[in-house]
């Protein structure tokens, strides 16, 4: 059913322990409708959307009638389309057999996670931390190497950064075929939280002190991440891997829904120049973002800077759509952050990531998550929604109308009567008007 949580769908994946999904979200406490119906993704080069999984989509019409979507090509628009068909009641999402993930989480030194690129101007207070590690270029450019292996051999990434640490957080791992071995793997990676009671109490801590505000702003998110990093395993060398069943390791952090916050995500592009991906774009807006939450005194970034990596997308309203690699890239705050200063902050990293070019001198076409907090800044001096409408989603909002329109007169109904019906007034207005 579309309303199933990822929490129900994990809990039936580990009593089975035959099927399970290649990727997903993090969160648990988020609906397989929800998630589709914004178009969200997981982590991996070799991932896509959950859109992308989609197989069949069952829904009430504006006349109350059951309709059904299974062709492929209607399917590239009704798998992420913001609930513009009517009430979804259930989502048909293609699995594969369950697979084992060996997690080897661990926490580096920031520029050790994602090294710079060469020449960048790296923020004075990290060339300090630089120093006294003795950490050398020979260190950082093996760093880099490790980097990019990580990127090309694993098949789940994410990198976290919590403001003003000395360490960054490194999560990425391989996954490996099922054995008869493994019958008896716990819920729960074990690395100290052993169920989700515990997970929530975690969430439940890092929300009790995301509310310090007795504290100035630079120190409440100093205090929060060191509270996180101290919550998150750190496996070295010699030590055994995290083993679980990959269903786990997709959701390992429970207890996130209990931590509330504000993010905005942007999808930046990816090319492959002679079959090799541009692995110093992405270390750019990685540190770009760094350098932004250095360089404004007041602390609007008081969470984490994240990151994951995947692949393209086909579904026509993706973010992804149309990039052979794509970066995944978000900040988050805390709520009690003043929202002028976190608008300022997001603008500020916004010019960043939206000023990258290619050879020519044209501009990448990034392009934010639906579901985060994107739709009140400017791109290129535009606002935002204009800059959406007219450049970053021209094309493919004309091709959603088309596909659209085409799938409901197939079932006996218009899109002037589901919009009556089911419109929603931001994508509404940006698609059809």
């Amino acid at each position: 059913m579309a309303g199933t949580t990822n929490n129900q769908f994990r809990l039936w994946c580990h009593k089975h322990a035959n099927w399970a999904l290649p990727f997903n979200t993090v969160v648990l406490a988020v609906t397989f409708g929800g998630t589709n119906s914004t178009i969200c993704h997981g982590a991996g080069l070799s991932t896509s959307t959950l859109s992308d999984l989609v197989k069949e989509i069952e829904y009430v019409d504006a006349h109350g009638n059951l309709q059904r979507v299974s062709d492929p090509e209607e399917l590239k628009a009704a798998s992420g389309c913001f609930g513009f068909l009517g009430i979804v009641v259930s989502i048909t999402i293609q699995m594969e057999t369950m697979t084992i993930a060996e997690m080897r989480p661990t926490q580096v030194p920031v520029v050790l996670a994602i090294p710079p690129p060469k020449g960048y101007p790296i923020p004075q207070i990290i060339r300090n931390q630089m120093r006294q590690a003795n950490i050398s270029e020979e260190d950082i450019e093996n760093a880099r190497l490790e980097w990019i292996r990580r990127c090309e051999e694993d098949h789940f990434h994410e990198w976290f950064w919590f403001p003003y640490q000395k360490n960054a957080w490194v999560n990425t791992w391989k996954r490996r075929p099922k054995t008869p071995e493994d019958s008896t793997l716990p819920q729960w990676p074990q690395f100290g939280l052993k169920n989700i009671d515990e997970m929530d109490a975690h969430g439940a801590f890092g929300t009790a002190v995301a509310k310090y505000d007795w504290l100035p702003p630079s120190q409440q998110a100093y205090a929060f991440g060191l509270a996180s990093l101290a919550s998150l395993p750190n496996i070295s060398e010699g030590q055994p891997s995290m083993t679980a069943y990959i269903s786990e390791g997709l959701h390992f952090r429970g207890g996130t829904q209990t931590f509330p916050f504000w993010g905005m995500e942007w999808e930046l592009p990816v090319r492959h120049l002679n079959g090799n991906r541009d692995y110093g774009a992405i270390q750019r807006a990685w540190w770009d973002g760094i350098s932004a939450i250095y360089s404004r005194p007041e602390a609007p970034c008081r969470a984490a800077l994240e990151m994951r990596l995947t692949g393209g997308s086909d579904v026509l309203l993706a973010p992804q759509r149309g990039n052979q690699s794509t970066a995944s890239i978000e900040v988050f705050t805390h709520p009690i952050t003043p929202p002028d200063e976190w608008r300022a902050f997001r603008q500020l990293v916004v010019d960043r990531w939206t000023s990258y070019k290619d050879e020519t001198g044209t501009y990448f076409n990034a392009r934010p998550h639906w579901a985060k907090h994107w739709w009140d800044l400017e791109v290129h001096g535009k606002p935002i929604q204009q800059h959406v409408k007219e450049v970053a989603y021209k094309q493919a909002f004309t091709e959603f109308r088309e596909v659209h329109a085409q799938i409901l007169s197939r079932r006996g109904t218009t899109v002037a009567e589901t919009r009556r019906r089911f419109d929603m007034e931001l994508m509404g207005r940006l698609i059809f008007e």
